[in-house]
């Protein structure tokens, strides 16, 4: 580097103003797209981590909810289940009271099972926003070296 260029450069950093793509060389191009890129990359992982947290979070809550109601509907389904055997006794042999009650309790059941099954997909735990933005990192990053 020139005499003129030091003076420059200490000039425009005296002065406030960042050195230019043309002022600066090739070397501290470099080195600073390779931090550019090194600061973009742990914050595209952060982002990641981030949105992957949010989504077991919500998944724990909705297993934590399921696991709560399915203790309390147990306990109540004992209950009815005893009534409701009791109470076709008349028309029905007690077998087949229970029996009948014990089907119910299954339809119900499998009921239960497609619902659990729907709100376990909801959300996605593919990082959709971190997806979305290393695409536009990508294209930026070609779109800088065709420059």
């Amino acid at each position: 580097m020139d005499t003129l260029e030091r003076t420059n450069r200490v000039s425009a950093t005296l002065a406030g103003a960042e050195p230019g793509p043309r002022d600066r060389s090739t070397a501290d191009l470099l080195r600073s797209i390779a931090r550019d890129t090194s600061i973009l990359v742990r914050k595209e992982v952060e982002l990641a981590r981030q949105e992957l947290t949010e989504a077991l979070k919500a998944r724990l809550k909705a297993v934590a909810a399921l696991a709560a109601a399915g203790v309390l509907a147990l306990l109540a389904l004992a209950f009815l289940g005893a009534a409701a055997a009791e109470a076709l006794e008349g028309p029905l042999s007690p077998w087949g009271a229970r029996l009948a009650v014990a089907g119910g309790f299954l339809i119900v059941a499998l009921g239960s099972l497609l619902f659990a099954r729907a709100r376990m997909r909801r959300p996605s735990l593919a990082p959709e926003e971190t997806v979305r933005t290393v695409k536009e990192d990508v294209e930026w990053a070609r779109a800088q070296l065709k420059r």
